[in-house]
């Protein structure tokens, strides 16, 4: 005969109390039971071998110690950092993640109604691609849902964003590259003219464009390549600039800066297979330094993606959340890229001038 699973009734019955009084001192919220109480309670559950159900008692609190991530390329390679991030601060705090690939704006609202209904206690998005719209949000905002998104802008001042500088890093990029003397600067942009359009590529090509003019040389529309953020479209995207200026040599780029690490791969060998040695005829800076970026011949000269740090950011004002409930005020905040120097942009290389 099956023996029958105690019960917190059963506890309360042989401790004298209330099942109210058991579900306080089990959820630590006792601070209204006398010590000699919570005693007697607690050695009746272990006389009994009582064991609360997670599931009963996460319906009982309405916390489940689960949150949701939700990614639009879930299999990029820039995720593994932001999840490290996040589970560096969500794990010591008692946190699970839960992992939800939603490539397009149907498969995140679905995204989260199931994870809704398995009562997650919060959510964090991340899209990459192009910029999701957002009234889906808004509604999750309406109805108290603690969550924070990243990499992607928001119009709505009273929802948590970590947003990245990709401004800043095309800017940066190119005003190395002025600083080491070059004038005759290229770009191999990422998708400006997708629709909806990249953020990231956008600004990334605006801090190019507003450097160069910012040293009053002209942003000439023909050294403006827009790839496509694969390795195949920096290989193509180069193919194409050496087409241009086939007939003009003099007149191509002598420094390119592509907009993604991703571009660049492809780029350098396209450089290599037309005989072209970087940096000594071209150099080339990127964007992310994913891990073979220090590998590449020569190693690359690139503008670090602060992913580990936009995932602990955003875990931190979700648990701060979760923890003592929401803010006043939401957060915005841009982090900076970081630059490392390495081979390919020519810095122990003399810039090679336009008459070379």
């Amino acid at each position: 005969m099956r023996q029958r699973t105690t019960t917190i009734r059963d506890v309360a019955e042989r401790a004298g109390v209330s099942v109210s009084t058991v579900s306080h001192v089990l959820n630590g919220n006792d601070g209204h039971v006398s010590s000699a109480v919570r005693q007697r309670v607690l050695e009746v559950v272990e006389d009994l071998k009582y064991r609360p159900n997670a599931i009963a008692r996460s319906m009982v609190k309405r916390k489940t110690a689960t949150i949701g991530l939700v990614f639009n390329e879930i299999e990029n390679s820039l995720f593994v950092p932001v999840i490290d991030g996040v589970n560096d601060v969500l794990q010591p705090a008692g946190y699970h993640i839960v992992l939800a690939s939603a490539p397009d704006v149907r498969s995140e609202i679905a995204a989260i109604e199931t994870l809704r209904s398995q009562q997650v206690d919060g959510f964090i998005f991340m899209a990459l691609s192009a910029r999701f719209a957002t009234d889906h949000l808004v509604r999750l905002k309406e109805d108290g849902v603690p969550f924070v998104v990243i990499n992607r802008y928001v119009d709505d001042d009273d929802i948590d964003q970590i947003l990245l500088d990709d401004w800043g890093a095309g800017y940066s990029a190119t005003r190395h590259l002025l600083d080491l003397g070059h004038t005759q600067i290229g770009t191999v942009s990422g998708p400006i003219y997708s629709e909806p359009p990249r953020r990231s590529a956008v600004e990334r090509h605006r801090g190019w464009q507003q450097a160069i003019e910012g040293h009053g040389l002209e942003a000439r529309p023909e050294w403006i390549i827009v790839g496509d953020y694969t390795y195949e479209g920096g290989y193509l995207a180069v193919g194409q600039f050496l087409s241009r200026f086939a007939a003009r040599e003099q007149e191509r780029p002598r420094a390119l800066f592509i907009a993604s690490d991703i571009m660049a791969l492809g780029a350098l060998k396209a450089l290599h297979d037309a005989g072209l040695r970087v940096p000594q005829d071209i150099a080339v800076v990127g964007i992310g330094d994913p891990p073979f970026a220090q590998y590449t011949i020569p190693a690359l000269t690139t503008l670090a993606l602060p992913m580990p740090e936009a995932g602990s950011r955003a875990a931190h004002i979700l648990l701060d959340w979760l923890t003592n409930g929401k803010p006043a005020r939401a957060q915005r905040i841009t982090l900076s890229f970081a630059f490392t120097a390495r081979e390919s942009c020519g810095a122990r290389f003399p810039a090679r001038s336009s008459e070379s």
